[in-house]
């Protein structure tokens, strides 16, 4: 996809976290107000407000969702004798917003199944647009009424801002992936770096660890000593494994990515090994192996991958 959709570094993962985040604050604004309301009629609207947005947040039916979720925060709003101007009409306005993006963006439900991780999902330039007209909307209504809820603003900031801000770290030179090609969830992983990667700039070669191509960049004693889930071999020769090595793709991904993996790579690396092991521990149990060591891709995505 090309034009004014591509002028922008969203990913369909990062939208999908900013839409989780907006779907639980959502979820949580309803109960409540379900805990808190006084008649059988507005707690019954209010718990399947929640409902639909458990369903948004999760990317579960996400057009049906946000369809029922702005008349629903309406009337719940009225019901509640939320009144005044702004104290629902910005937020319902925001998940209308949603319908303006492309269906499916990658880490949402929606999305499972598909060949393609990223299936060619680019936030629209006009939604941006939109969001900074909402941003502005929501900022005078607060500054009218000093009753605007907190949600709505944080939502439309979220949505103006360009993950393409935040440039990946350059790489001088060919950089490889090699994950466990029996592991499902590694599998999976890969995936999600192909999915997440800055628009244009492909980052990784990939390569399963059990390959031919795993022996000959990584030399014998080196790989005697390595854990059988993700390793990294950076351009300058570096082998990074466990939370380095997530570090390390996080940062050469770019955006949001690599704002969440600075701020998480401040917390001790033993503490974030420990975590990395725990999940490696368990990653057999949590995604069936695969049938083949590379995934099912696109041709495009299968010339970056080595036996």
């Amino acid at each position: 996809m090309d034009g004014p959709t591509s002028a922008n570094g969203w990913t369909g993962g990062q939208y999908s976290v900013v839409r989780a985040l907006a779907g639980v604050g959502l979820a949580v604004r309803f109960v409540l107000h379900a805990l808190a309301a006084p008649e059988p009629l507005e707690v019954a609207l209010q718990a399947s407000g929640a409902l639909w947005s458990v369903l948004f947040a999760l990317g579960i039916w996400e057009r049906a969702s946000a369809f029922a979720l702005a008349p629903t925060l309406i009337a719940a709003g009225f019901i509640g004798g939320e009144r005044g101007p702004g104290q629902v009409h910005w937020l319902a306005l925001a998940v209308l917003l949603h319908l303006a993006t492309p269906a499916a963006p990658y880490l949402s439900f929606d999305a499972r199944g598909r060949i393609d991780p990223s299936g060619g999902w680019r936030m629209p330039q006009g939604v941006r647009w939109a969001a900074l007209l909402g941003l502005v909307g929501t900022l005078l209504t607060w500054w009218l009424s000093r009753s605007q809820p907190l949600l709505a603003p944080l939502w439309y900031a979220a949505l103006c801002c360009d993950p393409g801000w935040v440039a990946p770290k350059r790489a001088n030179g060919t950089e490889w992936l090699f994950y466990d090609g029996s592991c499902g969830f590694c599998q999976r992983s890969v995936r999600f770096v192909l999915a997440e990667e800055a628009p244009g700039s492909p980052t990784f070669r990939f390569a399963p660890l059990q390959g031919e191509s795993f022996a000959r960049e990584v030399s014998a004693s080196d790989a005697a000593n390595l854990p059988d889930s993700v390793v990294v071999r950076t351009a300058d020769g570096r082998v990074l494994v466990r939370s380095r090595a997530v570090l390390h793709v996080a940062g050469r991904l770019g955006g949001g990515w690599r704002v969440a993996g600075a701020l998480v790579g401040v917390l001790p690396a033993a503490l974030l090994d420990r975590a990395y092991d725990f999940v490696a521990s368990i990653r057999q149990r949590l995604f069936p192996p695969p049938s083949e060591a590379c995934p099912l891709l696109p041709p495009h995505l299968r010339e970056r991958f080595l036996h």
